[in-house]
């Protein structure tokens, strides 16, 4: 029944759209937090060239950059519901498994989805490759160090964790690193709570994620799972979220 998915539910109605953009709460305050970010490092270097929201849905991050100030960003995505909620942005409909829709970008801006691409390193390299000199990277992307609650109680519950494989920060810092240099760099561990496992799973359910990683789990294997799950003095379950933000120029040679 449940887990992180393959990959988000794209082919949504207005309706699903509007449910995605009303829970994605912590995506959005991680866009606040990179859009703060590259006003305090890098909003005075801004070269001229294509900007985009790579990903970016409804247009969170893009939306967070232009009241700090940066000009507005092409919001990239192939959910065209999600799109149409990105007020007052210029759009695109591109799946970024095609790679980037032009080139030479000035600024490549992504929170929460480069982890759904299949080869997420391979698409983080080409992107920091096309980067024209001065372009900026601004990303923030979940890494392999999250949900350890969830991972715990999977295997004292003996059932199968079905969240998504994610990149590990390391290997995402390595391709980075490697083209461009880094202004900011560091590994964010925030926590969400919720009344029960059941209700963080209906969460994503809603998010459109739980479509599972390839095995469904029965409801009986769901209960399990959730008696296992560490519980906190006020009787939450925890979900800890480890995320990568880094802040990048590719240096003018």
């Amino acid at each position: 029944m449940t887990g992180l998915g393959t990959r988000p539910q794209w082919v949504m109605g207005p309706g699903e759209a509007a449910a995605y953009v009303r829970e994605a709460r912590l995506q959005q305050s991680v866009a606040w937090r990179l859009a703060g970010l590259w006003r305090s490092t890098m909003a005075n270097r801004l070269c001229p060239g294509a900007r985009l929201d790579l990903g970016g849905g409804a247009g969170a991050l893009a939306m967070a950059l232009v009241q700090q100030g940066c000009p507005p960003l092409e919001v990239v995505d192939r959910s065209a519901s999600l799109l149409s909620l990105a007020p007052g942005l210029p759009v695109r409909l591109w799946d970024l498994e095609w790679g980037l829709p032009v080139a030479g970008p000035a600024l490549l801006a992504s929170s929460f989805a480069l982890h759904w691409l299949a080869q997420p390193l391979e698409h983080l390299g080409q992107w920091c490759q096309a980067l024209r000199p001065g372009g900026q990277l601004l990303l923030a992307v979940p890494t392999s160090g999250s949900f350890t609650s969830w991972r715990q109680a999977s295997h004292q519950a003996g059932v199968p964790w079905t969240g998504q494989p994610l990149p590990s920060a390391q290997g995402l810092q390595a391709v980075i690193s490697s083209q461009l240099q880094l202004h900011h760099c560091c590994l964010l561990h925030l926590n969400q709570y919720w009344p029960s496992a059941l209700a963080f799973f209906h969460h994503l359910k809603r998010l459109g994620l739980a479509a599972g990683s390839g095995e469904q789990l029965s409801p009986s294997a769901l209960r399990r799972l959730s008696r296992c799950w560490p519980k906190h003095s006020q009787g939450d379950v925890a979900v800890e979220w480890e995320v990568l933000t880094v802040v990048g120029e590719k240096v003018v040679s």
